[in-house]
């Protein structure tokens, strides 16, 4: 019985290897697929659910607004915060309370409380000022200005004129002080000065022999 072998390799014939296919590229492909859709969908999203919906409500504030304008305080109230959420039939995503400044404001975001993203695509601000029920002032699709606040808090990156401290009033009025003691002395120079010229001649005539001695 024969048995066949296999022809020795010779130096001038290569050896050919086959690797195992590899298993992680259909994974690979699947996580890349996977991630695109989503990012097709959030685009999606953003465009033809967060954007109408963002501008309906801005509509809907505006009117709403407007209404109870016409009307008037003697038939309607002053539009407060639960008018607005009632109106837009939600409750704010973000509600940012400044009792200092004496105002409040409102965030709606059609991005939830997604990060990076709920407060820079398809929001609206709005402000409320005064006392507590705070009224409605005014509302933005973007970050309300500094315009929008209470005069105090107008321009909140320019510090109020600071009081002089009680060392430094303390060295003003002794310049002051220091001052007029000065013009009383140089008064008080002035007025030596002229008296001396009537001294003086007074001295003088008292030194003249009268007209009588002179005969003696």
């Amino acid at each position: 019985m024969d048995h066949k072998t296999s022809p020795a390799p010779s130096p001038d014939r290569p050896i050919v290897t086959t690797s195992p296919p590899n298993q992680g590229s259909p994974a690979r492909l699947l996580l890349l697929l996977l991630l695109l859709a989503v990012a097709v969908g959030a685009l999606g999203y953003d465009y033809y659910v967060a954007r109408p919906a963002c501008e309906e409500a801005d509509k809907k504030i505006q009117a709403f607004v407007e209404k109870r304008n016409r009307m008037g305080v003697q038939e309607a109230a002053l539009v407060t915060a639960a008018d607005i959420q009632k109106e837009l039939g939600r409750a704010p995503t973000v509600t940012k309370e400044n009792d200092a400044g004496g105002y409040t404001v409102e965030y709606y975001c059609w991005w939830g409380n997604v990060p990076l993203l709920n407060l820079r695509r398809h929001f609206i601000a709005v402000v409320y000022v005064g006392t507590k029920p705070r009224r409605y002032s005014s509302h933005y699709r973007e970050e309300p200005p500094a315009e929008a606040y209470p005069i105090a808090d107008a321009t909140p990156g320019v510090p109020e004129k600071t009081k002089e401290a009680p060392g430094e009033d303390k060295a003003a009025d002794k310049k002051k002080e220091d001052k007029s003691s000065d013009e009383s002395q140089k008064e008080g120079e002035k007025g030596k000065e002229a008296e001396k010229p009537a001294e003086d001649k007074a001295k003088e005539g008292a030194d003249k022999p009268k007209e009588g001695e002179k005969g003696n």
